[in-house]
């Protein structure tokens, strides 16, 4: 063995190494528990989102602001996908989902245990509550009960996956479905967000009744395309959350809240507290939304147990 004092001394630094190199394997380790998907194959995250309309312009202006928006907040990369079909967007719930922008019947079906709400849209004042689903009828036709059964082809839906335009027939419990019948002739319409189609399609002369978002129906009203001497409305859900931005789990609490916060204060005088933020409220106008509002776990299952699961034939 060498004389050498400095053998001893390099050999006390690779013990020393070694140690360090083994803390820095736990920390990582830790990181990877409490944040999964860091690793080099796996290093972005998903911002999913459910648009049915098939509108690209929509994409870039709302949903990427959005994306950036969120992957500023977590300090990590986020990928958009926007999935245009239930399916598609049940195949793209997968692990690097991290948050979730979607209607809220299809936000009921999440798994509560992978997935929590952290905010739900907001219009500008006065229609900053949220809103209800209403039956807008052709008073000559009547007002009948349940026309989209007993009238299936003179009614249309708004859409098949929130709550103001199928909220109508998810009614809690089992054996309460009152939905249309597979192979019903009940019409759907495409967008989730906007319900003007179905409403146009309406006045036109196409349908006799419309279950549509309530603020959907107030702007017709307002702007005169609906004559309220020809046509009434009726409402059928109490308020829904309607637009609904989820969390996963996998997410650290803390930045789940600043998320909420954060967006909850878009439209609020609070722009200047954070960079972008003018951008951000700027792409909530190309959804009609004035910013969010927070939404916190327990008012969100008062929705899943006022309205059930049942889906639509449509929805598929």
């Amino acid at each position: 063995m060498s004389d050498d004092p400095r053998v001893g001394r390099l050999g006390g630094g690779g013990r020393s190494i070694t140690a360090l190199a083994a803390i820095v394997v736990v920390v990582l380790a830790l990181g990877a528990l409490l944040w999964p998907g860091r690793g080099p194959g796996n290093r972005h995250g998903v911002f999913l989102v459910f648009d049915s309309s098939g509108d690209k312009a929509r994409a870039a202006a709302v949903y990427e602001p959005i994306r950036n928006f969120l992957a500023e907040r977590t300090g990590r990369p986020l990928d958009l996908q926007v999935a245009g079909t239930v399916g598609a967007f049940r195949k793209n719930l997968e692990a690097r989902v991290e948050f979730v922008l979607c209607p809220d019947g299809l936000g009921l079906t999440l798994t509560p245990a992978v997935f929590t709400p952290v905010a739900v849209a907001r219009r500008a004042a006065p229609r900053n509550l949220r809103p209800r689903g209403v039956l807008v009828y052709r008073k000559s036709a009547g007002l009948v009960e349940a026309p989209w059964l007993s009238r299936p082809a003179a009614t249309v839906c708004g859409d098949s996956v929130s709550l103001t335009g199928t909220g109508a027939w998810r009614v809690a419990g089992p054996g309460t479905f009152r939905g249309p019948a597979m192979g019903s002739a009940c019409s759907w319409g495409p967008d989730p967000y906007d319900h003007s189609p179905v409403l146009h399609a309406a006045r036109l002369g196409c349908y006799d009744y419309a279950l549509v978002r309530q603020w959907d129906a107030d702007r017709f009203f307002a702007d005169g395309l609906l004559s309220p001497g020809e046509w009434g409305v009726e409402t059928m859900t109490v308020p829904v959350p309607d637009m609904v931005v989820f969390a996963a789990r996998s997410v650290p609490g803390k930045i789940r809240l600043q998320v909420g916060e954060e967006l909850a204060g878009l439209g609020r005088g609070q722009e200047d507290l954070h960079p972008g933020s003018a951008v951000l409220r700027q792409a909530c106008a190309g959804l009609n939304l004035a910013g969010f509002n927070l939404l916190v776990e327990p008012d969100f299952e008062l929705v899943r147990r006022n309205f059930a699961g049942h889906w639509p034939p449509a929805g598929d």
